[in-house]
């Protein structure tokens, strides 16, 4: 999360200077969204009322150039109503003074980065920081879903950490998160960028090797193995970290659905 002022862009809206925030003014909708382009803004305050662009279509066209950008509309009470039905965050009156717009700037971002950091904790897994169950599975089902449609197909290496029959490593939840972590690591150092990584149990991972897939799964497997012996004997090493891995393929022309990928690709699954 940002430190510092907020990043104010002021859109028409004739304002300087806020407390605790910079103001970067804009004087019409086409400044604003190239200076929305070039990012390092933390909420637009918009007056409906601008040379190139007019009412409720001002804040949905900002919203659609820059949807993580919460947006306080200047309006009237008559446009108030459209305005918050185009996406705005909050409606202030033509004639706000300095202190209402410094509380409403505050608070759309204040809750614009509460609203972020609940939907991070609910795709992340907190333990390791990879993507958990609920996050791998919004990204895999979209990923199956385009190589569908490209006639490619889709990898995916499912690794287990032996010792983990029981949530966090069984009575030792301490050793467990570390058993956690350090496989974590190890995949990490084993994937490329653009493969993504996931645990989706108490102590199962998963990666989807994304792009040019086909066959790469033997790479993988290898670079998982020397990884794991490379973290085992690195000085210092009290705990022995032990894995399972599988893999296995949906095909153009025998497509898997995700559940059906997982399983298959359990350790020691059989297909």
């Amino acid at each position: 999360m940002r430190s510092g002022p907020i990043q104010v862009l002021a859109v028409g809206a004739g304002v300087d200077e806020l407390i605790g925030a910079s103001v970067e003014p804009a004087d019409d909708l086409l400044g604003a969204l190239a200076q929305l382009a070039d990012g390092d803004v933390d909420v637009v305050l918009l007056s409906l009322d601008l040379p190139d662009g007019q009412g409720a279509d001002v804040v949905r066209t900002v919203r659609e150039r820059a949807p993580e950008v919460p947006v306080i509309a200047i309006a009237t009470p008559e446009d108030a109503e459209r305005a918050l039905s185009a996406g705005a965050s909050d409606v202030v009156p033509e004639d706000a003074s300095p202190e209402l717009l410094t509380r409403a700037v505050r608070y759309a971002v204040g809750l614009h980065r509460m609203r972020t950091e609940l939907h991070r904790r609910e795709v992340v897994d907190e333990v390791t920081g990879l993507y958990n169950a609920r996050g791998f599975e919004q990204f895999a089902a979209h990923h199956l879903a385009l190589a569908r449609r490209s006639n490619q197909p889709v990898v995916l290496v499912t690794v287990r950490v032996e010792g983990m029959d029981e949530p966090d490593g069984g009575n030792d939840a301490d050793a467990g998160d570390r058993a956690l972590r350090a496989t974590a690591d190890v995949l990490r150092a084993a994937v490329r960028d653009s493969d993504v990584l996931a645990r989706i149990g108490a102590g199962v991972f998963c990666v989807l090797l994304t792009g040019d897939a086909a066959g790469a799964e033997t790479a993988v497997l290898s670079r998982i193995v020397d990884a794991v012996a490379e973290a085992n004997a690195r000085e210092g090493r009290t705990e022995t970290l032990s894995l399972s891995i599988g893999a296995a393929a949906s095909e153009p022309g025998r497509p898997l659905s995700l559940d059906e990928l997982i399983d298959a690709a359990a350790p020691g699954a059989t297909g």
